[in-house]
């Protein structure tokens, strides 16, 4: 029992005398010692189920240290390829759009009927479908979280201020219709793109997969301006910055241009302008964007042009509220390259026609990571050549009560913005200190950098066992095991004809054969196979103590669990699934609970830092927030007794609060017993009893309401006594 003393505090009467800890400490720890005795045996009793397997000198084992070098080279491998796929699909648009622009000659009577997005599917008030709407087939998709697209069509949106019937509009929606083809042609060949499309320097943009946008003019009438834009300092600063550059040489020498879109300004800045820049070059009315922006942009791409560079261009990290999961909008990045014209006539003019892209979902990205190499607490991050990060376990969108508590900007978090304490909060936070060792290079073909980040100690260490593919295959499929959700065992998203298999069935048909193609670690799955068949034995354990009733005649424990290293567990309940306190735990709704893409179970982090063998006890925050009193006790089991050996698996149940309070309370009387009379004991009535964890949150007290971090309590004692206890 990892227990941070009992903390024996007088009930406060006037100006209390508090026990010497010189005094106290020898009858406290007799009194702890006894009550650890009887917690232990209660976990014991549930948890001490058959490893020796784990620990027996087999040669099949073998532990190896993990080269951090060779890691994370290999994971920028993976990367690269992933990367790579992403901007050849982009290519290809670009290629389709210059064909289909050089094979087109404008006509300014064209008439026209595309889909617009804005119109699909609309009718009039006879019934009719309005112009430019027309029948469009959408069918929710999984894989677009389960919006309702068409996999054969893109749409094109039209902004407002512009007549969808231009003929410059039709023109290029005309012959732009080409990329059909090709956005269905990638899709084909990488199931994992999603969004795909073409931005027409023209003003219009296509899209694909095709959907409907009447969802964005549902939260229109909920914005409102505020506030008023510093324009003029900004511009002043902009071209400050500019200047500085290019005078002392540090400026690079590709075009440069300041550019400020707004829907109006209060004063038109003459004097900003007459100071830094030639009056002309303003643009001051929405006449001149058409006119005047495109001339500039086609006179800085005309020596791309000429080259024939298409420039590939990553993003930074950003928030894309469309793909909205049950854990908060998605982390995304997007490659683009420049579309120009390739006619002999304006070849020489720079001509930019628009741009293609596709975007990136970051955790698409986490999937490559092999979280059974980086260890417990290992992970690994991305950064931009900028040094902001790309893709790291703390970047995330951040709830509270519904409310989202986004950080200010996703795309400018620097790696130490991330690792540092969270200051937010920290009344939910546990402390954990450690000792990182990283490893960086670059990812070929993008502007990006990878890193891990190995913990000393069993984080450096790894083992290996062996197990016939036919044992493992028979324990995997129990159906009290299962496999992390989010971890990749098997790449079921490359190919359409995988995407309904689950990890599992994936797993079978690539070890037996039948599914060689398969994209599979097989590395990782022969550990899994070796997990599943060295924890077997629990299945049966776990069942004769259900059936044992007097083990547990007052169903106070409710669930038994196990996790790998692998990212396997194993389950069991000791009551019926509708009368267990709390339902959330070992559920993907359960962030903290589960193994997730960027993190092991906190029960596991908790343990895995212990001195192996003993129990570590909490409260989860969700359950004491939401009133489902239960508490989890879990521990570690370590392949060797030392420090570099790895952390194998670790194992834990879930017991009614109650149950747990009622055997503290029994340990406690208990006391009586050492010695015929206790001078110490959560009987008296100036006394005050706390258990606490490791981490200084109380687990059972006289005071229900006062199940939360310790500290606090001590700081409303400070306040209202104006002394340290």
């Amino acid at each position: 029992l990892t227990m941070h003393s009992l903390q024996i505090q007088p009930r406060p009467r006037g100006h209390p005398t508090w026990p010497s800890p010189a005094n106290q400490r020898g009858r406290s720890s007799m009194f702890c010692s006894t009550l650890c005795g009887v917690l232990r045996f209660d976990a014991n009793m549930f948890l001490s189920g058959s490893f020796q397997k784990y620990k027996e000198p087999e040669k099949s084992v073998r532990v190896e240290e993990i080269d951090g070098v060779k890691l994370v080279k290999n994971l920028a491998v993976k990367m690269e390829e992933m990367f790579r796929r992403k901007a050849e699909a982009t290519r290809r648009l670009v290629e389709a759009a210059e064909e289909a622009h050089h094979q087109h000659e404008d006509n300014p009577d064209l008439q026209y009927e595309y889909f617009n997005a804005v119109l699909i599917n609309e009718v009039d008030e006879e019934g009719n479908n309005v112009e430019l709407g027309g029948e469009f087939l959408l069918e929710p998709n999984d894989h677009f979280n389960n919006l309702s697209v068409n996999l054969s069509l893109s749409v094109v949106q039209v902004p407002t201020n512009m007549y969808n019937k231009d003929p410059d509009i039709v023109n290029g929606v005309y012959w732009s219709e080409a990329l059909n083809k090709v956005f269905v042609d990638n899709f084909e060949r990488d199931p994992t793109l999603i969004w795909q499309y073409f931005g027409s320097a023209k003003g219009f943009f296509r899209q694909y997969p095709g959907e409907c946008v009447c969802h964005f003019r549902e939260h229109l009438d909920k914005l409102f301006a505020k506030g008023i834009g510093l324009l003029g300092e900004a511009l002043s600063e902009a071209f400050t910055i500019l200047s500085d550059f290019n005078q002392t040489g540090r400026g690079s020498v590709c075009s440069q241009a300041i550019m400020l879109v707004t829907d109006g300004a209060t004063e038109m800045y003459d004097d900003v302008f007459e100071k830094y820049n030639w009056p002309e070059r303003k643009i001051s009315t929405l006449a001149d964007v058409q006119e005047n922006v495109m001339r500039y942009l086609h006179v800085m791409s005309r020596p791309k042009v000429i080259d024939h560079e298409h420039d590939t261009v990553w993003t930074e990290a950003y928030v894309d509220s469309a793909l909205n999961d049950k854990s908060g909008p998605s982390l995304m990045t997007t490659v683009a390259m420049p579309v120009f014209s390739t006619k002999n006539e304006t070849k020489n003019q720079g001509i930019l026609l628009g741009v293609v892209g596709t975007d990136i979902t970051l955790q698409e990205l986490m999937k490559l990571i092999p979280k059974h190499m980086l260890g417990i607490h290992g992970y690994a991050f991305a950064i931009t050549n900028n040094g902001y990060i790309l893709t790291h376990p703390d970047l995330r969108p951040l709830y509270q009560e519904g409310q989202k508590r986004r950080k200010p900007n996703y795309s400018s978090v620097d790696l130490s913005e991330v690792e540092w304490e969270d200051k937010d909060d920290t009344v939910r936070r546990r402390v954990l200190k450690m000792h990182n060792d990283y490893y960086y290079t670059d990812i070929k073909g993008t502007p990006f950098s990878v890193g891990v980040a190995l913990s000393r100690g069993h984080g450096k260490y790894f083992f290996r066992g062996n197990v016939s593919v036919e044992a493992g295959l028979r324990d995997l499929e129990q159906p009290d095991v299962a496999l992390a959700d989010e971890w990749t065992y098997c790449n079921t998203e490359e190919e359409h004809e995988h995407r309904h298999l689950t990890q599992i069935q994936a797993i079978k048909l690539f070890m037996t054969g039948r599914r060689p193609h398969l994209k599979c670690d097989r590395e990782l799955i022969q550990e899994v196979l070796f997990d599943a068949v060295v924890t077997a034995p629990l299945e049966a354990y776990w069942t004769g103590l259900a059936l044992n009733k007097s083990e547990n005649s007052d169903k106070g424990v409710e669930i038994a669990f196990l996790g790998t290293r692998t990212g396997l567990s194993r389950t069991n309940l000791f009551v019926p699934a509708d009368q267990l306190s709390n339902r959330d735990f070992l559920t993907a709704e359960d962030k903290e609970g589960v193994f997730n893409a960027d993190h092991f179970p906190l029960w596991y982090k908790r343990a895995a830092e212990q001195v192996p063998g003993t129990f570590v006890y909490s409260i989860p925050f969700s359950t004491a927030l939401e009133n489902k009193s239960v508490v989890l006790a879990s521990t570690a089991i370590q392949l060797l007794d030392d420090r570099k050996s790895p952390i194998v698996a670790a194992v834990g149940i879930q017991m009614k609060l109650e149950f747990f309070q009622r055997k503290f309370w029994t340990a406690c009387r208990q006391c009586t017993a050492l010695d015929g009379k206790c001078s110490i004991s959560c009987d008296n009535e100036d006394i005050n009893c706390y258990l606490i964890d490791n981490n200084g949150f109380i687990l059972v007290t006289e005071e229900q309401s006062q199940v939360l971090c310790a500290c606090q309590c001590i700081h409303v004692y400070i306040q209202e006594h104006h002394e340290i206890p």
